[in-house]
């Protein structure tokens, strides 16, 4: 004997039992036939084989079945199970012994393309496990034969998917080259024409509203009669297509034969009007919505899985281009009308309860806005004066001698203030009381000698110092300046100038009365003309918000005054009483109530206003 890749081959003076076997092999036209001929050599010459098996991938749901058994039925062969599925999990090869009802050992091992398993080949030995590697060894070697087939297959299936791959995305290059959608659906009936060589292709739009559909373009004809009865075979058996969303196959295939006739009535009658022998009909889909479908014809042969594998990705990529190309034709009143047609759909068809609870919920609180009558108040920024304010000014040119108070202090009347330097006026009031006396002591003189000329110029040089005396003295009164009224003092620092010089007339202090204030609102101008006089009010200041006063509008200035890129007017309002810690210059917010309005009004009156003058501006 003499041994090829570790299987033995009898020689010519053996039986030729194995002669057809290998012939089988040799000459195999499948990758099944090749390993059930291989295995079925291998535990021919290999000693107490009870059972073999060879598994290989499923190419789409993943799974290992097997592609040959040997012997075809065996009990041993359930047994091949638990060392199979340890090996995917491990992905080394194993070997376990079973000693019932005889000691058998089942031997496993992967056969790897790169880090996948593409195989696996399990082995029933009546041997013990120390026994079987020789012929373990022997499996080894010959199973070269099956990694070459799986890898050969491997390269056959990634160079057809690369063909098929750069055909379906030519095709689709052809679609996207042209501008229209009608010039890129002729052009793909004519690619798929020559790609599948059928003697007809055809490719319909579906209309959602109607549920139907069209046909746009025919391989054979740049127009066509749309009531021909060929074109009505072909939107129906596309309609067929269409309501099942499935390929269809007329003929059908073997394997749905029973099913796919009773699916293609249609189909079967566009065969008899167009003399096609095989007619396939593929829906052009995105998610679960049908855009389209394409019909192929075909006179001699049939479509097979191939086709359909090919239409399949060449369909993933046409539908969203047809879609987006008849949206993008659309226009614009087609696009306003179909949504709003599908917005009708969701809220009065069937499904959809999330557009109709949240529609119903819109308009109820659209009833709500616009029937629920509030106390619309308008705000503004607020500032608080006193009612009547006194200023403390400076009675002649002078220096500081004493300052008492500074803003923020509370004083009665007649409260010192300050006090200004008057050692000058009191050496004035000295001189001029000196005058007078010596002009009092002249006067008499003359009266005693009968001086009538003197006497009169005397007379009024004492009348001249008297009144220079009463002046220089009140002015001695007023370097002493005192409160006025109890209130308290807004303004005025003069305790780091003590000695500084000070004007005549300068002001020197600003005196408020205490609980006597006016409140003035800064009131936007598109917001005055709700307010009226005698109108009430709160009022809220940042030094004391928690205390609420209330208010009533007493005058409305027709005077505005620009602010912040705004304009406002003034508004004067009397407080119906003020808290204790209420001072003048604070500053707050106020809300006039101007009267009852819809809650719909009070949140859009302002945009539908800012809306008017906007469109007024721009009408001729």
């Amino acid at each position: 004997m003499f041994s090829l890749s570790g299987v033995s081959i009898p020689d010519a003076g053996e039986a030729f039992s194995d002669t057809a076997v290998w012939e089988t092999f040799i000459h195999a036209d499948s990758a099944e036939a090749r390993c059930r001929s291989w295995l079925k050599l291998a535990c021919g010459h290999l000693p107490d084989v009870e059972a073999a098996a060879i598994l290989v991938e499923h190419p789409v749901e993943h799974t290992f079945a097997p592609i040959a058994v040997w012997p075809e039925v065996n009990p041993e062969m359930a047994r091949l199970g638990p060392v199979i599925e340890k090996v995917l999990r491990e992905r080394r090869s194993v070997t376990q012994v079973t000693s019932t009802p005889s000691v058998v050992t089942h031997v496993a091992w992967p056969l790897l393309a790169g880090e996948r398993i593409v195989g696996i080949l399990a082995f029933a030995i009546a041997r013990p496990e120390r026994e079987i590697e020789a012929i373990v060894r022997q499996i080894h070697w010959g199973c070269a034969w099956i990694a070459n087939l799986f890898l050969e297959r491997d390269r056959a299936s990634a160079e057809q998917g690369q063909k098929h791959l750069g055909a379906v995305l030519e095709a689709t290059a052809v679609m996207l080259r042209h501008r229209t959608l009608r010039q890129a659906l002729f052009a793909v009936v004519h690619t798929l024409r020559q790609q599948f060589d059928a003697s007809r292709v055809a490719i319909g739009l579906a209309d959602e509203e109607s549920a139907t559909v069209m046909l746009v373009a025919l391989s054979d004809a740049a127009t066509f009669e749309r009531r021909a009865p060929l074109v009505k075979a072909y939107e129906q058996a596309m309609h067929e297509a269409y309501d099942v969303h499935l390929a269809v196959l007329s003929p059908p295939l073997e394997s749905q034969e029973d099913r796919a006739a009773a699916l293609a009535p249609l189909h079967a009658e566009l065969r008899a009007i167009s003399g096609a022998e095989a007619t396939l009909s593929y829906p052009l889909t995105i998610g679960a919505r049908c855009v389209g479908v394409m019909t192929l014809d075909k006179k001699s042969g049939t479509f097979g899985q191939d086709a359909l594998a090919w239409l399949d990705a060449f369909s993933a990529l046409a539908a969203p281009v047809i879609e987006q190309r008849r949206a993008a034709e659309r226009g614009v009143w087609s696009r306003f009308s179909r949504d709003c047609k599908r917005v009708f759909a969701r809220l009065f068809g069937p499904r959809h309860l999330t557009w109709k609870v949240a529609t119903c919920s819109v308009l109820l609180l659209a009833a709500v806005l616009a029937l629920t009558p509030i106390h619309y108040r308008v705000s503004a920024k607020t500032v608080v004066e006193g009612e009547v304010q006194r200023v403390a000014a400076a009675p002649f040119e002078g220096f500081i001698r004493a300052a008492h108070v500074r803003a923020g202090d509370v004083v009665k009347a007649s409260q010192p203030l300050a006090e200004l330097d008057d050692r000058t006026l009191r050496i004035e009031e000295a001189r001029w009381s000196s005058e007078k006396d010596q002009y009092t002591n002249r006067l008499r003189e003359a009266m005693a000698n009968n001086d009538l000329v003197s006497l009169q110029v005397l007379d009024a040089q004492v009348r001249q110092a008297e009144a220079q005396l009463a002046l220089t003295t009140e002015r001695i009164a007023r370097a002493r300046l005192v409160a006025p009224f109890d209130g308290v003092v807004v303004s005025g620092d003069l305790s780091q100038q003590i000695g500084a010089p000070v004007e005549m007339g300068q002001i020197l202090f600003e005196i408020a009365p205490l609980q006597s204030y006016r409140v003035i609102l800064q009131v936007d101008e598109r917001e005055i003309r709700h307010v009226r006089v005698g109108q009430s009010g709160r009022l809220v200041m940042t030094g004391i918000a928690g205390e609420a006063m209330d208010f009533k509008v007493a005058r409305v200035t027709p005077v505005a005054t620009a602010e912040e890129g705004k304009n406002f007017f003034r508004v004067e309002a009397a407080l119906s009483g003020a808290p204790l810690r209420l001072r003048p210059g604070m500053e707050g917010i106020g809300k006039i109530e101007v009267g009852r309005h819809s809650l719909w009004w009070v949140l859009t009156h302002s945009l539908t206003e800012w809306l008017t003058l906007f469109a007024w501006t721009w009408l001729p």
